[in-house]
């Protein structure tokens, strides 16, 4: 009994000596990037009218050839290279993650299903 009388007395006092501030607790990352902030770049696609939209889902990417020489996309199962226009759409970049277009001003990814 007294073993265990000594042993809340010590607790107590240990706890009292060391006394923490839960309130100035806080987490600083610094330099670390926030892990819970996108750094996706944002989809244009949410942001268009319902005409630009109807037009770019007309497109279907099937395929991609890029190079150094002259990249291709196979889209509605014709071939198409940088500069060429479907649908009035212009066809600004091809590379192995997908077309780049450009309607109305605004650019667009066009990437494969």
């Amino acid at each position: 009994m007294r073993v265990l009388i000594i042993n809340i007395i010590v607790s107590m006092l240990l706890a009292a000596y060391i006394q923490v501030d839960i309130a100035s607790a806080e987490y600083t990352a610094g330099d670390l990037r926030d892990p819970f902030k996108s750094y996706l770049p944002k989809s244009s696609f949410s942001k268009t009218s319902s005409t630009i939209t109807k037009e770019l889902s007309k497109l279907n990417l099937s395929g991609i050839m890029w190079g150094k020489d002259m990249p291709l996309a196979i889209i509605n199962g014709k071939v198409y290279k940088v500069g060429d226009t479907i649908l009035g759409i212009k066809i600004v970049e091809i590379n192995k993650q997908g077309v780049l277009l450009k309607y109305q001003g605004e650019s667009f990814i066009l990437k494969p299903k």
